[in-house]
Parts: C-alpha cells; sequence; structure tokens
C-alpha cells in the first residue's frame, strides 16, 4: 500500500524535526536512515520519503 502525498511531507515534516543531525544532503546516507527509523514495508513509499528528506535538506542548507 502506497502511501499519499501529505503523508510523506508529514512524515519527512517529523523525521527532519525530531532528528535533524541524522540526515544529510546524500540521498544514499539519507535512505539508510530512513530504513532504520521508518517501518515502511513499501520500497517506493521508503523511496519518496527519502527523497522528500534529502530535498528538505539540500534546501535548508542552501538558506542558511
Amino acid at each position: 500500500m502506497q502511501a499519499d502525498p501529505q503523508e510523506i511531507v508529514r512524515t519527512g515534516d517529523r523525521l527532519l524535526a525530531a532528528y535533524p543531525e541524522l540526515f544529510t544532503e546524500q540521498y544514499a546516507a539519507n535512505e539508510r536512515v530512513v530504513e532504520r527509523l521508518v517501518g515502511m514495508e513499501s520500497f517506493r513509499s521508503r523511496s519518496r520519503l527519502t527523497g522528500y528528506i534529502t530535498r528538505e535538506k539540500r534546501a535548508q542548507d542552501a538558506t542558511g
């Protein structure tokens, strides 16, 4: 079962707020962290969540 886009955003925002130091601008590193923290069974949903977190982290780091 796939997560809806709003669920991806909410989950990503919660993870970034709770564990900001664990995430980087690198997708592969974030993928391992997401896999460890989130119990999603769907590969696609995990990938979407990882992509969202990576984009948000890059945007945060770019703005300061």
